[in-house]
């Protein structure tokens, strides 16, 4: 059987207990091989780090990343290697992705704050789960994994970026009863939803879609709004 590839991401000196607690949990599931920092440490390869790492954050099938205080070491651009993983990982598939933050009375670096921002942002970002001791982040990744593995189990392993997006915009929709129709073009994604009797769309590009995947949805959910709004004291 194929094993569920996890790769665990971070900076590694000031976060050291919490990787090796998060690699204890996966150590305990015979089906998931671990990728990342660690593994490497212990059976070397040849080859360029940035390369490498960038690989498996784009080929692993859950992405987990531990955010501390400390930016780590800025590659030139601006960008921690830690950073660089996490845009990998998410222009590969935006839905692979699980998010941890060690509570601390420090404030993180300025750049790491910036990081922290980027990364848990409420319009195009990814909930984040807090935690204060080693326990408790065990806790939460099972958790979350198990979750994640029933929902992959249902929905298989082969989506492609643009199956991911249709597949939650399915799911969601401006009024209960409302019906979703979808068409995927060469450039773009249609969406139309039927309700109150009337037809409504909403198009977003591909380009759109891959550089701010969950902005697209933010903006969905605006759209739902302006329609609704729309709508009130109509007659249906």
């Amino acid at each position: 059987m194929e094993k569920i590839k996890v790769m665990i991401s971070s900076t590694v000196s000031d976060l050291e207990a919490e990787r090796d607690a998060a690699k204890k949990v996966f150590e305990e599931i015979p089906l998931v091989e671990l990728m990342g920092a660690d593994p490497l440490n212990n059976a070397p390869i040849a080859g360029n780090p940035r390369f490498i790492t960038t690989g498996m954050a784009k080929e692993c099938d859950l992405y987990i990343l531990i955010l501390g205080n400390r930016f780590g070491y800025d590659v030139g651009n601006g960008r921690s290697a830690t950073e660089i993983e996490f845009d990998a990982a998410i222009r590969a598939d935006p839905t692979k992705i699980l998010v941890f933050k060690k509570d601390s009375s420090e404030d993180p670096d300025e750049k790491q704050k910036v990081f922290i921002d980027k990364v848990s942002s409420y319009y195009n970002g990814y909930w984040r789960t807090s935690f204060k001791h080693t326990h408790d982040l065990q806790t939460y990744i099972k958790n979350a994994f198990s979750k994640w593995i029933k929902e992959r189990a249902s929905i298989g392993t082969s989506l492609t970026y643009l199956d991911h997006f249709v597949r939650l915009a399915r799911q969601i929709s401006p009024e209960p009863n409302a019906q979703v129709y979808y068409k995927v073009t060469e450039n773009d994604v249609e969406l139309e939803y039927v309700f109150f009797k009337k037809s409504h769309e909403i198009h977003f590009t591909r380009k759109q879609i891959y550089t701010n995947f969950w902005g697209c949805f933010n903006e969905l959910y605006n759209q739902f709004e302006r329609w609704l709004e729309s709508e009130e004291g109509s007659d249906y």
